[in-house]
């Protein structure tokens, strides 16, 4: 009581309390991503938990944006909505979240992403776990079912893996950006366009995550410098074994897809290299050939297997982008030679491989988020 009792006393004597600027950004679904997005909360700035009073935003992509000023000291309870409860954000899994909550001291940048809409929710997100040999370890999956897998009990589906597990479907774990690569909403808005098939998407997860800025056990596992022959044979033999066991795969390289970004793009083109005929199609976002040694594109050591490997799988089809932003800039070299190598082994761009500069593009989140779907659709 005595707060209170302070902030009705000190109001009483027209003491003017400091106000702060509380701005808001929102990174929407891939789908329909300008439409309206609300704040909706507690205080009158918000609407007061009335919809129809929320806070609306302004789209400027990647983000809906807006501010408010509240008191310094207070504190507010929040919901994002496209104005109403009907439509309210969801998590990864569909469920409606808790309330979110921000206390008043300084001047602030609200940053969330939206895994979904409560009207919009589709596909089954679940958890599975595998034993491995060649990890000597457990390790844990993230595996999307498409909407048809529970209503087609017969019907088997194209297998989409990709690496960084926790930043491929769920905000939540996509530390520490909380932005994820929102690989299930683009499948089911490629699938609904007609575009890709609707298709089973497993994220391999690490077992601390993903860290940018030191070398993990995730950087040693997809580096082809340390560990990366035995996590490519992990992907390659006993990943795809399991899918292919546990769920309704179909069996085939033409139906398999291997991607990823940074040093997961570099993991999947080696895997490609090192285990043929696994995969039929690889999508590699800003490959880091550099690797963990730094090295320049002379001595870049998955290219140097490119150079060695005698001839490749006629039926591969692998897609390459990097941007003109952040450390995307100083790729030009190795996507030039990487061209030139492949081109040396009979392979014709825009066949069998495309290499593709993204201008405007960076080496971060957001900017894979918006770039996976043409990844996809590649050579769909």
């Amino acid at each position: 009581m005595f707060c209170k009792d302070l902030f009705a006393s000190l109001a009483a004597a027209d003491i003017v309390f400091s106000m702060s600027r509380i701005r808001f950004r929102i990174v929407p679904p891939i789908d329909r991503s300008g439409e309206r997005v609300f704040i909706s909360g507690s205080i009158e700035a918000l609407g007061s938990w009335n919809p129809a009073r929320a806070l609306p935003l302004d789209w400027l992509p990647p983000f809906h944006i807006g501010e408010i000023e509240v008191p310094t000291g207070s504190h507010f309870e929040y919901k994002i909505t496209r104005g109403s409860w009907e439509r309210e954000a969801v998590d990864a899994h569909g469920n409606v979240p808790s309330n979110l909550s921000h206390e008043v001291w300084l001047e602030a940048s609200l940053q969330h992403t939206i895994a979904d809409w409560k009207d919009r929710f589709s596909g089954r997100l679940t958890r599975d776990v595998i034993s491995s040999r060649l990890l000597g370890q457990e390790r844990e999956l993230l595996v999307w079912l498409p909407p048809a897998y529970s209503r087609e009990a017969e019907h088997r589906f194209p297998l989409v893996v990709l690496h960084d597990g926790d930043a491929i479907f769920d905000p939540a774990l996509s530390s520490p950006s909380g932005v994820d690569l929102a690989a299930d909403e683009w499948v089911s808005l490629l699938s609904r366009r007609g575009v890709m098939p609707e298709s089973i998407v497993v994220g391999v997860r690490h077992p601390e995550g993903f860290s940018p800025e030191d070398v993990t056990l995730r950087d040693s596992e997809l580096s082809p410098e340390l560990g990366g022959e035995g996590y490519a044979s992990f992907i390659a033999h006993e990943l795809v074994a399991h899918m292919d066991q546990h769920y309704r795969t179909i069996a085939t390289p033409s139906a398999r897809l291997l991607g990823g970004v940074g040093l997961g793009a570099l993991n999947a083109f080696y895997t490609a290299l090192r285990q043929p005929g696994i995969f039929g199609r690889v999508a590699c976002i800003s490959t880091s050939f550099e690797d963990v040694s730094q090295s320049l594109p002379e001595s870049c050591a998955a290219l140097r297997l490119l150079e060695e490997t005698p001839s490749l799988d006629e039926n591969l089809r692998i897609y390459f982008d990097y941007g003109d932003q952040e450390i995307d800039e100083c790729y030009e070299g190795y996507h030039s030679l990487l061209s030139s190598l492949l081109r040396g082994k009979g392979w014709v761009e825009g066949k069998q491989f495309v290499v593709r500069l993204i201008a405007g593009a960076g080496h971060n989140p957001l900017s894979w988020r918006a770039r996976l779907g043409d990844a996809f659709i590649q050579f769909s």
